[in-house]
């Protein structure tokens, strides 16, 4: 156990400790300091970072509160419970809204199958739980820790049976229902409700203890945990991926269970300070003074934040999901709502490649790839489609780099961050292969197409992952000598291969990717609706948001 002394950069007394379940999976990435600042819930960044969007950014937030207002009664139709709820719905994308609709409605037609599937087994109704349970251990003096007050908390809908023997939480999912779940974090959510009493969250100030209910009733007997698929529409009774047994435990097995996998997990979470760059990082309050984000001044071009807006993160996927229309970007890279499109074979194909590619370079005893090999399948593809796959490989194993003896340290799909602290934005790169050669570093990114490529400004304009990459290289993100430094496009075709290189220590050629990613990063930081508004000769058909967008549905029915 350590004693808690608040970071560089942070205030705060550190009395309060609000810890999630998410925290206690085994599983959960991320970086130790950020969980262990996050949970410190009276901590905060001594220069307070805004939390203001122009979009909802919570994907169930419009969903819990209709099946609020419908589960409790206040409202009796989906159209009543969205008029009660205008000031969430106001904040929401019209395709948010019928999304959200739509997976109220299918999430009460499985809890209507599930409790009527009940009338016939042991097991009782359930009905909605006004409050929140949170599991409580306050202490007249702080501890070593410094701690006074812990609140453990799940996320999901709560409900509780007539004699107040039985709760129950289900957890819905964007997808399916879920079959399993890892027995620690099970554990966790059903020591929640097992130990929980009824409280509330202050609105508008999470950095207070909850308040909790003036009468908390008994603890229950049995606790049980589901998932609810809102795409499919069904509740289902979730298992262990351990032992393959159901979470539905007994007040006594739920005691045994949080002694053995749920305390242990409480001191790590608290007591992290190990760093680790992530996705994470945007809402870290310390990330102004970490060590292990790069800083990349100017590395988007742009100006500062005219108006107070929550740090973001972004990534090249998520540039041209922008581009090609502001709501599919907020829809499926923000929100990142289940798609509603097949993906086409080109999709497929290009994906299958790369996991051949990515498994053979990431062996610890990877050799060059023309001496192993090709694979009689590749998951995904039919029979039809291995062919040209296959071609592809074929071609790379010409051009493969570990051929090359002066090349060293090859990470495949290195994940690079950088903290832009002009635009307040943090920048991701998944690369598809950096190694090292000779004291520079390379950066190589793989395409599969089925047409030759065009000229190199072409190339940089087509793939701004390469104009990304060499601001990087040249900004020093990636180290090396920048004099030795390249960026390869390898493009893979059935029927050949292509091989160019991006130098970033000529100043033309970096002017060119600044203005290429600039054309990227200046309207989308300059958005403020995420309206749908597709880019001029966007083709709806294949987006992943179709199925609730009227405006992408219009577009589609006028092209025939």
């Amino acid at each position: 156990m350590q004693p808690w002394d608040n970071p560089p950069g942070t205030v705060g007394v550190g009395r309060l400790a609000r810890i999630p379940v998410r925290h206690l999976r085994d599983e959960e990435p991320g970086c130790p300091m950020n969980r262990a600042l996050s949970v410190r819930r009276d901590v905060f960044a001594a220069e307070r970072v805004s939390s203001k969007t122009p979009r909802e950014e919570f994907p169930f937030a419009l969903v819990q509160e209709l099946l609020d207002q419908l589960e409790s009664g206040a409202a009796q139709s989906i159209e009543e419970a969205m008029e009660r709820c205008r000031r969430t719905r106001s904040r929401c994308l019209p395709q948010h809204v019928t999304w959200s609709a739509a997976a109220a409605e299918r999430y009460l037609d499985a809890r209507r199958r599930d409790q009527e599937s009940r009338d016939s087994a042991d097991v009782p109704r359930t009905f909605r739980a006004p409050d929140a349970w949170i599991a409580f251990r306050t202490l007249e003096e702080p501890d070593e820790r410094g701690i006074t007050d812990y609140e453990r908390t799940v996320w999901g809908r709560q409900y509780v049976s007539d004699d107040a023997t039985l709760r129950e939480l289900v957890i819905p999912t964007k997808g399916d229902a879920k079959e399993r779940l890892p027995l620690p974090e099970l554990a966790a959510v059903a020591s929640v409700l097992y130990y929980g009493t009824p409280a509330r969250i202050p609105s508008f100030e999470h950095h207070s203890p909850a308040l909790r209910h003036p009468a908390p009733p008994p603890r229950p007997e049995r606790v049980r945990v589901y998932s609810a698929g809102l795409t499919e529409g069904r509740v289902r009774l979730l298992r262990t991926t351990e032992t393959d047994a159901f979470a539905d435990w007994t007040a006594e097995e739920i005691m045994d269970l949080h002694e053995q996998h749920v305390v242990p997990r409480l001191g790590r979470v608290l007591d992290g300070r190990d760093r680790v760059a992530g996705a994470h990082c945007a809402g870290c309050k310390v990330l102004p003074e970490c060590p292990v984000v790069p800083r990349a001044p100017d590395l988007l071009v742009l100006p500062p934040p005219t108006r107070p807006r929550k740090r973001r993160t972004v990534s090249v996927s998520d540039l041209r999901a922008h581009r090609d229309c502001p709501a599919r970007y907020h829809l499926t890279r923000v929100l990142k709502l289940p798609a509603s499109v097949q993906e086409n074979e080109a999709v497929r194909r290009g994906r299958a490649v790369d996991g051949w590619l990515n498994a053979r370079h990431t062996s610890a005893d990877a050799s060059p790839c023309r001496e192993v090999p090709l694979p009689a399948h590749l998951p995904g593809l039919t029979d039809d489609e291995l062919a040209p796959a296959l071609g592809m490989l074929r071609a790379h194993q010409a051009r493969c780099p570990l051929d090359n003896p002066a090349a060293t340290r090859f990470r495949p799909q290195h994940r690079v961050m950088a903290h832009d602290p002009q635009s307040d934005v943090v920048v991701i790169a998944s690369c598809d292969l950096v190694y090292e050669e000779r004291g520079g570093v390379v950066v190589r990114e793989t395409k599969t197409s089925a047409f030759p490529p065009g000229g190199r400004s072409v190339l940089l304009e087509k793939h701004p992952q390469l104009a990304l990459s060499l601001l990087l290289l040249a900004g020093g993100v990636l180290g090396g000598d920048s004099r030795r430094s390249r960026v390869e496009l390898e493009i893979l075709r059935p029927d050949g291969v292509s091989l160019e290189e991006f130098d970033p220590g000529d100043e033309a050629t970096v002017e060119h990717a600044r203005t290429v990613l600039a054309s990227y990063t200046v309207p989308w930081s300059a958005e403020t609706r995420y309206d749908a508004v597709p880019r001029p000769g966007y083709d709806c058909t294949g987006c992943e948001a179709l199925s609730w967008c009227a405006t992408g549905k219009e577009r589609v029915a006028a092209a025939g």
